[in-house]
């Protein structure tokens, strides 16, 4: 890993490679913010949600299944998990195979700044 003069090992000009981190720091503080954000929402939902149930069921009004309702949520959340890793995985085998991508250093550079700005926006949000 050599530095020349003003530019990175991959000919990319410090000014792009540092403009590039930057602008991937604030897109993943931006994402990291919304997905707590959607996650608080969601929470907040799904608990109104069985609250209600229970609510109802404590009336006499409905007869809710609670193992077969704790079955299902666990089954779709194992489903759910293994879509997300495989999405993950797929992801990351078409950016090693796309070798222009990694040739340029931007995507690179980006990666490199929105990783801690994912962490930061996700700890603000």
């Amino acid at each position: 890993m050599h530095m020349l003069r003003g530019q990175a090992s991959s000919d990319l000009p410090v000014e792009e490679f540092l403009f590039s981190v930057g602008g991937g720091f604030l897109f993943g503080a931006v994402a990291g913010y919304a997905i707590k954000k959607v996650m608080k929402i969601a929470a907040v939902v799904v608990g109104l949600f069985v609250a209600g149930l229970e609510l109802l069921s404590y009336k006499g009004w409905i007869d809710v299944k609670w193992t077969a309702m704790e079955n299902a949520t666990r089954s779709t959340l194992a489903d759910v998990t293994t879509q997300a890793l495989h999405t993950l995985k797929d992801t990351a085998s078409q950016f090693a195979t796309h070798s222009s991508i990694a040739a340029s250093g931007l995507a690179i550079a980006a990666g490199i700044g929105f990783v801690p700005g994912l962490i930061f926006g996700f700890k603000k949000g």
